[in-house]
């Protein structure tokens, strides 16, 4: 009687354990994607802080090269590479900005996410 009793316990937290492992198994396969995303933006948003800190050695057309390189390097859509830089003299502002859209694939549904990467750094 003893022994049925443990062998219910024991399927119960068997199957406890495997829906414990699907979960985390749908956790990590969802929120890959979704860290790619964005750690991508923000290694994108780091580079144009950068040259954005080293625009008074630069032109700009030199700084959307580099900056498209780098977009392209992390794979992303083409929208993202219209990079827009404003300076402003006083006070000595770079400002540089670009927006782009990424779909997810999430449970049961397909999302648009779009992103506005924008810096400014003051010289």
């Amino acid at each position: 009687m003893v022994t049925g009793t443990r062998r219910g316990r024991r399927g119960a937290s068997t199957l406890g354990c495997l829906f414990a492992v699907l979960l985390f198994m749908a956790v990590l396969y969802y929120g890959v994607d979704i860290g790619r995303v964005y750690w991508s933006y923000y290694r994108l948003r780091d580079e144009m802080e950068t040259s954005a800190r080293f625009a008074q050695t630069q032109p700009d057309e030199q700084i959307i090269k580099h900056l498209i390189g780098i977009a392209q390097d992390l794979s992303l859509p083409a929208e993202a590479q219209r990079f827009r830089i404003r300076r402003t003299e006083h006070p000595p502002i770079v400002t540089i900005r670009t927006k782009y859209s990424v779909d997810l694939d999430l449970p049961f549904k397909r999302k648009r996410i779009t992103l506005t990467p924008v810096v400014e750094v003051r010289q």
